[in-house]
C-alpha cells in the first residue's frame, strides 16, 4: 500500500500544452520547495491558497525556469496535507529536471492515484468521489462528464448514505425489540418492518439497475451497418462521422472486411461498424471471410442498421439479409430499417417503416441518428446522480440486494435474529461503496488505475 507518512512529487500535466504542473503534497512539501524555489519568503510564512512568481535554480543556483507557485496549507488542499503546485513552462528538460531536483531534496515520485488516495485518507473524499475524479478525466461526452461531476460533488454518496442511515435505523429498531422477553417477540409490528426493508430493498434496486444504463453512457453504443453490396453503407459511415473514413465505389463488394470508427451522437459514445455487403453467391473467399465477420457484428451490435438502396429494384440478396440479421441479432437490441440514396430515382414503394436517407445531400442522417439514439437517454438524462457506472459500485449493490431479500424472507418467517445479520451484511456493503470497510488490496487495485500526479 502507499505511504502516507512522506511527501511526493510528480508531474500532473500532460506532454502536450504550453504549461506543466509539478504537484508536492506532504508535510516537507514547503522545506523541500525552499531548496529550489527561489526567493524563499513564499515558504518562510506560507500563506494558503497564494500565487507566487518564483525562480526554480539547480543546485548550482542556475536559474532553470521562471515559475508561478501556489502554496496550499494543510487542510485546505486537494489532499489535505501542505501542497505546492508549480507551473512552469512545458519543456520536457525543464519538467524532468525540476523533478530531479525535487526528489533529490527529498521528496518521493508519487506512484498512481497517490495524491487521490491522501485525500480519500485524509477524508477530503469518500471512495466513490475518489473513483469519480478519474471519470472525470476520462469522461468524452457531456453525459459522461456530467455523471462524474455529480459523483464528485456527492450525490452518489448522500443516496448511499441515506440508504445505510435506513439500514442503521431498521437495525436499531429490530434490536430493541430482541432485548425484550422471546415471549413479546411477536408484539413486533411485521407488516411495518417488512414495509420498511421492502423500501431499502426498492432504493438499491433502483442504483443497481441504472448500472445497465450507464453502461451505454461510459462504453458506447455499438452499431453495425448492414446491408447488401453497394447498398450505400460505407457512404452513411461516412456521412455520421463527417469525414471519408472508409472507402466508397460503385463497384459491389469495395468494403470486405468490416470498418470501426468510434463517434460521438447525441452525447452517446457510439462505435460505427461498416460491414462486408451479404449476398447469395460468392466464389471469393475473402468476400466470405467478410460475409462472417458481419455476422459476427450483427450479433454483438446492439442496434443493427440494416440499409436497402431506395434506387434499386428488390432482390434475392436483401431477402437473405434480413434473414440473416432476423437470424442473429440480439433479443434487447435495436433494428432500424433504413433507405439510402434517397437523392436518386426510387424503385422502392413507401415504407413507413423505413427512414429515408441520402448520405450525399444530408437528409434525414440527424432523424436516423436520434433513432440511434432513443431510448438510451431514458432515465438518464434527469437522474445523472442516481447512475453508478462502476462495476465495483454494481458488485456491492447486487450483495446487498440479495441480503435484504434474505432479510425480507427472514421477516415473514419471524426469524428476526437472522433478519439483522442478513442487514448488517447489507449495511457492510453500502460501506465498502464509500471505502468504510474496504480492504488495503481493493483500494491499491482501484488507485493504480489512475494517471500518476492525480
Amino acid at each position: 500500500m502507499y505511504n502516507v507518512d512522506d511527501t511526493i512529487v510528480s508531474l500532473a500535466s500532460g506532454p502536450l500544452g504550453a504549461i506543466g504542473i509539478i504537484r508536492l503534497s506532504g508535510g516537507e512539501s514547503f522545506q523541500i520547495s525552499k531548496k529550489i524555489l527561489k526567493p524563499t519568503y513564499a515558504f518562510e510564512k506560507p500563506v494558503s491558497n497564494r500565487a507566487y512568481l518564483l525562480k526554480i535554480v539547480d543546485e548550482n543556483g542556475k536559474l532553470l525556469d521562471r515559475a508561478m507557485v501556489i502554496t496550499y496549507i494543510s487542510p485546505k488542499s486537494y489532499t489535505g496535507e501542505d501542497m505546492v503546485e508549480i507551473f512552469c513552462h512545458n519543456s520536457p528538460y525543464i519538467v524532468k529536471k525540476a523533478l530531479k531536483l525535487f526528489i533529490n531534496s527529498g521528496a518521493r515520485q508519487a506512484r498512481e492515484g497517490e495524491f487521490s488516495f491522501r485525500a480519500f485518507i485524509n477524508g477530503k473524499m469518500d471512495l466513490s468521489q475518489a473513483e469519480a475524479v478519474n471519470e472525470l478525466i476520462s469522461s468524452e461526452t457531456e453525459r459522461e462528464h456530467s455523471i462524474a461531476i455529480n459523483h464528485i460533488e456527492g450525490k452518489l454518496s448522500v443516496k448511499i448514505n441515506d440508504i445505510k442511515q435506513s439500514i442503521i435505523d431498521l437495525i436499531a429498531e429490530i434490536e430493541v425489540r430482541l432485548d425484550d422477553t422471546y415471549e413479546e417477540m411477536d408484539d413486533i409490528n411485521a407488516d411495518k418492518l417488512f414495509l420498511a426493508t421492502e423500501d431499502i430493498r426498492n432504493r438499491i434496486k433502483k442504483l443497481s439497475d441504472s448500472f445497465s444504463k450507464a453502461n451505454f453512457v461510459k462504453n458506447g453504443i455499438k452499431v453495425a451497418i448492414v446491408g447488401t453490396p453497394n447498398s450505400g453503407k460505407s457512404s452513411l459511415l461516412n456521412s455520421i462521422i463527417g469525414y471519408e473514413r472508409a472507402i466508397t465505389s460503385d463497384i459491389p463488394g469495395t468494403t470486405r472486411d468490416t470498418v470501426e470508427e468510434k463517434a460521438h451522437i447525441n452525447g452517446f459514445k457510439t462505435l460505427l461498424i461498416d460491414t462486408a455487403g451479404i449476398r447469395e453467391h460468392s466464389a471469393d473467399d475473402i468476400e466470405k471471410e467478410g460475409m462472417r465477420r458481419t455476422v459476427k457484428a450483427i450479433r454483438e451490435a446492439d442496434v443493427v442498421i440494416y440499409l436497402s438502396d431506395i434506387s434499386a429494384c428488390d432482390n434475392n440478396d436483401e431477402k437473405i439479409a434480413i434473414k440473416i440479421i432476423e437470424d442473429n441479432i440480439k433479443p434487447d437490441a435495436k433494428l432500424i430499417k433504413v433507405f439510402s440514396k434517397s437523392d436518386l430515382k426510387r424503385k422502392k414503394e413507401k415504407d413507413e417503416n423505413y427512414i429515408e436517407v441520402s448520405a450525399k445531400t444530408g437528409d434525414n442522417i440527424q432523424m436516423l441518428m436520434d433513432e440511434i439514439t432513443k431510448g438510451y437517454e431514458k432515465g438518464i438524462d434527469t437522474a445523472y446522480d442516481e447512475i453508478i457506472t462502476s462495476e465495483r459500485h454494481y458488485r456491492a449493490l447486487s450483495i446487498a440486494l440479495n441480503d435484504i431479500n434474505m432479510s425480507l424472507q427472514k421477516i415473514k418467517n419471524k426469524e428476526y435474529e437472522l433478519v439483522v445479520e442478513h442487514l448488517r451484511s447489507a449495511l457492510a456493503d453500502m460501506e465498502d461503496i464509500l471505502g468504510k470497510t474496504t480492504s488495503d488490496d481493493v483500494l491499491e487495485s482501484i488507485f493504480k488505475n489512475f494517471c500518476v500526479g492525480k
